[in-house]
């Protein structure tokens, strides 16, 4: 089940917003309330938290790996300045903040058996250097000015329902794609 849906049916079909810069799909829009966020533009999505009445977020704004490798400058752009975006406005509103990370925040140098969360994190991508500035600042928030930030390291996921999206993980997605084809 999809994460959206799975939040929907947890928290209530009209208490769970999605976002997305792109255009809902008929089913996103027949599920509950969906809304246009541009994770660059911090106005936009403040009118958004302060309409809905958010309290919390779960930010999953990247540009993946591969993506991210293609074109740094937006990367960059969308990974670090979108989630200060988010960050400000989790300060500014008291909201709570998921931000998931990834396990390309190691990189490798990276100890590969036993990988203990405090250790040698030196990424080769875009992707995984944005990740871990969002970790250490979302840390910073949290201490800092009590913003109520979590994190977790997720593996490379591969999914039944999402067709690749730029990802290290996109060549296996893209085989299982193409045999259901």
């Amino acid at each position: 089940m999809h994460p959206i849906m799975r939040c929907r049916t947890k928290f209530g079909q009209e208490n769970v917003i999605a976002s997305d810069i792109k255009k809902p799909t008929i089913e996103q829009r027949s599920t509950g309330p969906f809304v246009y966020a541009d994770v660059l533009n911090y106005r936009a999505l403040e009118q958004i938290v302060v309409d809905y009445g958010i309290d919390w977020v779960v930010h999953f704004s990247a540009i993946l790996s591969a993506a991210g490798e293609r074109n740094p400058a937006l990367g960059l752009n969308v990974n670090i300045n979108g989630f200060q975006n988010v960050l400000e406005l989790a300060k500014a509103h008291r909201l709570r903040l998921l931000s998931p990370s990834t396990m390309g925040a190691f990189g490798p140098t990276t100890p590969k058996d036993e990988t203990p969360d405090l250790t040698i994190m030196r990424p080769n991508t875009i992707y995984g250097i944005s990740k871990i500035h969002m970790e250490l600042l979302g840390e910073y928030y949290c201490e800092k000015y009590g913003v109520d930030f979590r994190s977790l390291r997720y593996p490379g996921i591969i999914s039944a329902d999402s067709p690749p999206g730029g990802g290290t993980t996109d060549y296996a997605v893209d085989i299982f794609h193409a045999a259901l084809k």
